[in-house]
């Protein structure tokens, strides 16, 4: 069998069970075990042992059944940077790029050319963490999560990333096992409320569940990071972080005296997103 005629076969079956991105996906896994670029499904006639044909299809299998295609090919990519992953792992988003970028510009406009420390809380599979190190010059970045396999997948995506000597990826529920201070401390914690986590589609409820729900009201991780922060923060350092759709106007009426609010970003769809703090002196 040949490639092309392959890939039908594999859309055909993603179509009928109404997978989202039909076309790219199919694309993507085909891609990923023959280990070639995309368009050559379309401009090479590859003839496919039986072998590869049984593997696709398994992939299907498993895509159809809700599993998450980063976990099926194991990789995905963040900011131009591609980052191993496995169940048990969140599966980073493209709006936390604009964590990322957020981050990067106010490194150039307040610390630039400064050597600065960040803290990344819940760093997942360090996709955070590795995109700050890569792209900040004069940076050290600690990751820090309660997941021993996503500090496992972290250092792994850090040495891959080739910027193991300039992060450290360590146990820490929060701050509890933090005993310094940062000029940045940046976190994409878990916001989904506990009643919303029924809504939720297959694929992502096979992600980790303490990777998703953060209590009844969704806030209980973003309240702590806000409260406990100012005592891990240097003078005028930065907080930046990631918060659901719907959450700033519940965070406003707790922010502590020695934060300011300085900044709030909107993701891809208009949602208040990003919210940027300032420690006060």
């Amino acid at each position: 069998m040949d490639i092309l005629n392959l890939y039908n076969i594999g859309f055909e079956i993603l179509k009928k069970n109404k997978i989202k991105n039909t076309r790219l996906e199919c694309e993507i896994l085909l891609s990923h075990i023959l280990e070639i670029e995309r368009y050559k499904i379309y401009t090479e006639k590859i003839e496919v042992p039986e072998i590869i044909k049984r593997r696709f299809l398994t992939f299907i299998k498993k895509r159809i059944k809700g599993v998450p295609l980063q976990y099926i090919t194991k990789e995905v990519y963040f900011f131009e940077n591609k980052f191993k992953i496995e169940k048990g792992v969140f599966i980073p988003r493209p709006e936390t790029e604009l964590l990322v970028e957020k981050t990067i510009k106010i490194y150039r406009e307040n610390f630039y050319p400064e050597y600065i420390k960040i803290l990344d809380i819940g760093t997942g599979c360090g996709n955070i963490a590795i995109s700050l190190a890569k792209n900040i010059e004069n940076s050290y970045i600690i990751g820090v999560d309660i997941s021993k396999k996503s500090l496992k997948i972290s250092k792994e995506n850090a040495r891959l990333n080739k910027v193991d000597k300039k992060t450290n990826f360590k146990y820490s529920n929060l701050f509890s096992n933090i005993n310094e201070k940062f000029d940045i401390i940046i976190s994409n914690p878990p916001y989904i409320k506990k009643i919303e986590y029924d809504n939720l589609s297959i694929e992502i409820k096979n992600e980790p569940k303490r990777a998703l729900i953060a209590g009844e009201d969704g806030l209980k991780i973003i309240k702590m990071i806000i409260k406990e922060s100012p005592f891990f923060l240097k003078k005028e350092g930065f907080l930046i972080l990631e918060i659901g759709y719907n959450q700033f106007e519940d965070l406003k009426k707790i922010i502590p005296y020695k934060l300011n609010l300085i900044s709030i970003e909107k993701d891809f769809n208009g949602y208040d997103r990003i919210l940027v703090f300032k420690r006060r002196n």
